[in-house]
């Protein structure tokens, strides 16, 4: 099966945590939060995901993040099936 790496910039830096572990362990997300993660969850990867994050790629301040307010972001690296 061919696997295929989609790297999505601006992603939110305080929602590293729950892409990779899931929201349930984190408690410091409120509902807003974490709907937004389940959104873009749902729209980009239905069917699943491994990630890697470049943690060189760190943006302080990011006006247009991927979802939410402006934050520090990170690019991500998707790769699904």
């Amino acid at each position: 099966m061919a696997r295929t790496v989609i790297d999505f910039q601006h992603v939110p830096s305080w929602a590293l945590y729950s892409l990779e572990y899931g929201s349930e362990g984190d408690s410091g997300l409120t509902e807003e939060d974490i709907k937004q993660i389940d959104d873009f969850v749902k729209d980009n990867f239905p069917n699943g995901y491994c990630m890697s994050v470049d943690w060189d790629s760190l943006t302080e301040f990011d006006t247009c993040p991927a979802f939410g307010k402006p934050c520090s972001t990170y690019t991500v690296h998707f790769v699904v099936d």
